[in-house]
């Protein structure tokens, strides 16, 4: 990776990074200058260099320490050695880390790297890693500090956010990497409530009008308001203020099932349950339709609700929309899936929309003699005929169940909730009510049919076979029904 790479990962990468310059240690007791002492004196100079080397560097340790923790970050700290080398000599926790994480001593995380490794967050902890061998490699051409917020993982599994100092000191004489020092704090807490924070400013983005509730006595703060709800009389009772909303704004029709609905345990309970409520109404002041929605706000340690938000959202231009959509939609099944003769539903229907519904009959029939009607009367009367056969039949039927022009003199039925004994009823009706028809140039003869009806619960595909079967046993006799269960 180049140093480009490095830089904008920690730019970009896991957690947020920022950088600072270092504190600048110039007091440390100087080496001795081997090269103004005799040879017999130099491996005693080099001694002593060694032992000056080891104290300056335990006081740039102290200096460090004291620097970083007065700074505040005093929760936790670990520190790494390298040899000229720079590779990794020693890896040490101190106490404050240990606590932070939930462990118990040194045996429980022990002073080595992958400790460290194992409280990374698993989903990113092979780019932290990655990151942090990185940083060693160029260490040279970054800051002395880098600070970063990222996530750690405790003993007991739960996820904490740490903010810290990571701090390269480097030899005097070579500028290599002789320690890195790590040192962070616990900041969950203050990042929860900037995330939550961004949350209720979104709300407040979101909703024409919400409030902030706590569950334990109703109390509330607003989050966005409108000129409609600062004429409503105040009251610190969230429930009663939404109820004063509803009487001085919401139009009458609707204000039973809102006052009903505003129910505090019944809210909770939804909310427990689903993590919403919701429920849409019509405002007479502003001329709008509007969505009331209760949702989770946060909850207490135990799991119980906490707060509690409730928005107010305008849907007046989604609802247009919709209507406008429902509209076209019926423009368009009314063009191709109604008959144009006998204005129901047609074959393309059945086989587009309703092939494969589940339903408890199907009844298959046609006109009895229709080629005579037309051969004696003309087509037109045959035309007439079919027309009033369809409106006795649509009209016979309840709303959700479907009449179909099969196709010719050939009409379908579908029952989606019937009884055999109501199907058998039906049919019977149908039969007498047939028979009602006049034709003024079939004025001689009655209008008969007969039926074929399979009963059962299949699918509609699975059912006109056995319809089929029945009416063929119909039309033996004709202007009769027959009934196969299935």
């Amino acid at each position: 990776m180049d140093k480009k790479s490095v830089a904008d990962s920690i730019d970009n990468g896991v957690g947020q990074f920022a950088a600072e310059a270092s504190m600048a240690v110039d007091d440390e007791t100087p080496l001795f200058d081997i090269s103004a002492y005799p040879e017999s004196m130099h491996e005693l100079i080099k001694e002593c260099n060694q032992r000056i080397e080891e104290a300056n560097s335990k006081y740039r340790i102290a200096r460090y320490r004291e620097d970083m923790f007065a700074k505040g970050l005093k929760a936790g700290m670990y520190f790494c050695t390298f040899d000229r080398h720079e590779n990794l000599t020693s890896f040490e926790f101190n106490d404050e880390t240990r606590q932070m994480l939930g462990y118990d001593g040194l045996k429980d995380l022990p002073n080595e790297f992958d400790s460290w490794v194992k409280t990374l967050v698993p989903e990113e902890r092979d780019a932290i890693v990655k990151l942090f061998w990185d940083s060693v490699r160029i260490h040279r051409d970054l800051p002395d500090i880098t600070h970063a917020t990222y996530r750690m993982q405790k003993k007991d599994g739960s996820i904490i956010w740490v903010t810290g100092a990571g701090r390269f000191i480097r030899r005097p004489d070579d500028g290599s990497l002789e320690i890195y020092m790590g040192c962070y704090r616990d900041i969950t807490a203050q990042q929860e409530l900037e995330e939550y924070i961004k949350i209720i400013e979104a709300i407040g983005k979101v909703f024409n009008f919400s409030m902030f509730i706590d569950v334990s006595d109703m109390s509330y703060r607003m989050i966005s308001t409108n000129e409609y709800v600062e004429m409503v009389p105040k009251d610190p009772d969230a429930m009663q203020f939404l109820r004063n909303n509803v009487a001085s704004s919401v139009a009458e029709s609707f204000r039973m099932s809102l006052y009903e609905w505003l129910d505090k345990d019944k809210i909770i309970a939804a909310v427990n349950e689903h993590g919403t409520t919701s429920m849409e109404f019509y405002s007479e002041s502003a001329h709008r339709w509007f969505e009331g929605i209760f949702m989770v706000g946060d909850r207490n340690e135990d799991g119980s609700l906490a707060h509690i938000v409730y928005g107010c959202q305008d849907t007046t231009d989604a609802k247009l929309q919709s209507l406008a959509q429902q509209k076209k939609i019926s423009e368009f099944e009314t063009e191709i899936y109604i008959d144009s003769l006998s204005q129901i539903r047609n074959r393309k229907f059945l086989d587009e929309k309703l092939i494969f519904e589940p339903c408890k009959a199907v009844v298959m029939s046609d006109i009895d003699r229709f080629k005579e009607i037309n051969d004696t009367a003309g087509h037109q009367c045959g035309d007439e005929v079919i027309k009033k056969v369809a409106q006795i039949l649509e009209q016979s039927v309840r709303k959700d169940d479907v009449v179909i022009r099969y196709g010719g003199d050939e009409f379908m039925m579908v029952f989606f909730d019937i009884t055999k004994e109501s199907l058998e009823n039906k049919l019977s009706l149908f039969k007498s009510e047939l028979k009602k028809i006049k034709i003024d140039n079939y004025k001689n003869h009655s209008i008969s049919m007969s039926f074929g009806a399979a009963f059962g619960t299949e699918l509609v595909s699975n059912m006109i076979t056995t319809a089929d079967n029945a009416l063929y046993e119909s039309k033996k006799t004709r202007d009769t029904y027959t009934v196969i269960e299935i």
